[in-house]
């Protein structure tokens, strides 16, 4: 069966390369209206999140947001299959760095760093491009498809321009073993953790919310600079994307400062244009009792 899932797979993947983006977009509009009218694709997650994350907006107001939310989350999908097949020219004009020189005065000291997006904006197209305009080596943590032959296949796309992967399990000792050559490693922090005992509370869209506590720790412990990407949509299909120092010695911070800066920003981001953040994941699925 995973045979017949793989040939599907890259069956879908060389459709979404020969397909043009003005056509992919109405496919885009299209499963918009799918997984919001007939599926309802985790609508009532979607609802909930919007509700109690902005209380005193009017309903049509967050409808809309419903609305556009939909749309952004088809487009990231399709465009994530599509990027698959596009050349580093397509991506880079569709898919901007505007300030990667910030990262460049670390690696001319040799310094480690982390990085800590967001699922905002496109994220995908960020992690398989981002190690293009970097001179550090880029690696990125992050939890393996089930289907092991589509893992693969999925691995040798999102790695073909240096992003060197992590599996989640092997964050420690990856860590804790470092390549000489300066690094950026790529914690994507704004999920829910996966244990309550370890998570780190903070106050984000108003409510009491659980986070992961890897990029704090370790961030800490080896004293990486610590930067936050900026991921913000300039039209439909381009993407610009902005490095800031959230801190640059972090073993200075105490325990939980790191994340309450960086969900602080994410916050603002999110305010900055909601349908933009991935409001369909469970991201309030543990309470502090």
């Amino acid at each position: 069966m995973q045979i017949v899932g793989l040939i599907g797979f890259r069956l879908l993947v060389f459709l979404f390369w020969i397909m043009p983006f003005p056509v992919l977009y109405l496919l885009s509009d299209f499963t918009a209206f799918v997984l919001y009218r007939v599926i309802g694709y985790r609508k009532d997650v979607i609802l909930e999140n919007i509700d109690k994350s902005f209380p005193d907006w009017s309903a049509s107001k967050k409808t809309k947001l419903v609305r556009d939310f939909y749309t952004h989350l088809a487009d990231i999908l399709l465009e994530g299959i599509k990027g698959y097949s596009m050349s580093k020219a397509q991506l880079n004009r569709r898919f901007k760095y505007l300030n990667p020189e910030v990262l460049q005065a670390d690696y001319d000291q040799g310094k480690h760093v982390f990085l800590m997006p967001a699922h905002y904006g496109n994220w995908e197209w960020a992690v398989l491009t981002i190690p293009i305009p970097l001179s550090h080596q880029v690696l990125g943590v992050y939890k393996p498809l089930r289907a092991e032959l589509i893992e693969k296949f999925v691995g040798r796309r999102r790695s073909r321009f240096g992003l060197q992967l992590i599996p989640i399990k092997d964050t420690r000792s990856t860590m804790n073993n470092p390549p000489d050559f300066p690094a950026v490693y790529i914690m994507m922090s704004d999920q829910h953790p996966s244990s309550r005992k370890k998570a780190i509370w903070v106050n984000f869209l108003g409510r009491d919310t659980a986070c992961l506590h890897g990029a704090d720790h370790y961030a800490r412990k080896f004293d990486y600079p610590v930067y936050y990407m900026y991921i913000r949509r300039v039209k439909r299909g381009y993407y610009e994307a902005t490095f800031e120092l959230i801190h640059a010695s972090p073993r200075a911070l105490g325990p939980s400062d790191l994340i309450q800066q960086y969900m602080g920003i994410l916050e603002q981001e999110i305010k900055h244009k909601p349908s933009d953040w991935l409001w369909s994941h469970r991201r309030w699925k543990y309470t502090r009792d």
